[in-house]
């Protein structure tokens, strides 16, 4: 089906990957959550980039992709585990 996941170490780098796309947005969900309830802080922070409004639109959308990145993360881990448990 995917030849690249017969690779056990390309597995274990894609699931890195994850791994640090997971960790990189839950520091932009602290940030942005810090950002709604003190804006004044951040905002002159991030040079105008996370201003109140900003801050909520991207809290509420990168919870979802947490989500999945950790899903992703956690799925292709116990998969390398099982791939390797099975050789």
């Amino acid at each position: 089906m995917f030849v690249w996941l017969k690779d056990k170490r390309r597995i274990r780098r894609i699931g890195r990957w994850f791994g640090w796309l997971s960790l990189a947005l839950v520091l932009l969900t602290i940030l942005t959550g810090y950002g709604i309830t003190k804006f004044r802080v951040v905002d002159p922070l991030t040079a105008g980039i996370l201003g109140k409004a900003v801050s909520q639109r991207w809290h509420e959308t990168v919870g979802l992709l947490v989500l999945a990145a950790l899903a992703l993360h956690v799925g292709l881990a116990l998969w390398s585990r099982w791939k390797g448990a099975q050789d």
